[in-house]
């Protein structure tokens, strides 16, 4: 029994040394593995350059001038172009904006044939609604500029060409959507119209005022915007 006794006591102590040994060792474990610090996620880099650039063609249905010196009607037909633009981002949401348009559009009066010039320039403000879907992203935009309407036309009676134009100020509205491509390129696609007088009126360098009614000009357009 004594011998028993002895054997229960020698391996007591065995296993408390055992245990006292590995206990730092287990607590300095778990103490490393808590005071690792936690990862964490990379953030996205924020466009230092605010500058935006856009390329687009335009429809631009005809146009239609009327008032009291102007004999009849006076107007043009569905036509298409080209237009630029170039804007400067103020926030994530609003775009300053200057843009050109030109387009060709035909005669709309059965009176006199071939086509005319309508030249649209404007700056402006650009506002996007809702970046709630990062690839979708629809705008309003309002501007002022000048519009003018022109051509070299025949006098078939007296055989003499003149560079005649009408011209006047505009105010313009519009809205659009924009579909994100990558984070530099996006298609565009929009409509504008625009309201004023053509009432200053040019023929081969003489100027002149005019007495006309408002008229609207729309656009339709289809392009694209680039954020280098």
């Amino acid at each position: 029994m004594y011998r028993s006794l002895n054997v229960f006591m020698t391996r007591a102590v065995t296993l408390g040394l055992a245990a006292l040994t590995f206990a730092p060792i287990a607590g300095a474990q778990r103490t490393t593995t808590a005071a690792k610090p936690a990862a964490s996620a990379p953030t996205a880099k924020e466009r230092t350059n605010k500058w935006v650039f856009g390329a687009h063609t335009i429809a631009t249905p005809g146009v239609s001038i009327t008032g009291p010196d102007i004999d009849g009607t006076f107007g043009t037909g569905l036509g298409g172009g080209l237009g630029i633009m170039a804007g400067y981002e103020l926030n994530k949401a609003v775009t300053g904006y200057a843009s050109l348009d030109v387009a060709r559009q035909g005669s709309g009066v059965n009176w006199m044939s071939g086509s005319f010039g309508l030249v649209h320039a404007e700056i402006g403000v650009r506002a996007t609604l809702s970046k709630t879907n990062p690839q979708m992203q629809p705008y309003l935009q309002a501007g002022i500029g000048k519009r003018s309407l022109g051509a070299r036309m025949t006098d078939l009676e007296d055989d003499e060409v003149h560079d005649v134009s009408l011209s006047g100020n505009m105010i313009s509205f519009g809205g659009g959507l924009q579909y994100v491509l990558s984070p530099k390129v996006s298609l565009d696609g929009g409509v504008s119209m625009a309201i004023g007088n053509f009432n200053q009126w040019e023929d081969d360098g003489d100027l002149g005022t005019i007495q006309v009614n408002s008229s609207t000009s729309i656009r339709l357009k289809a392009g694209v915007v680039w954020r280098p």
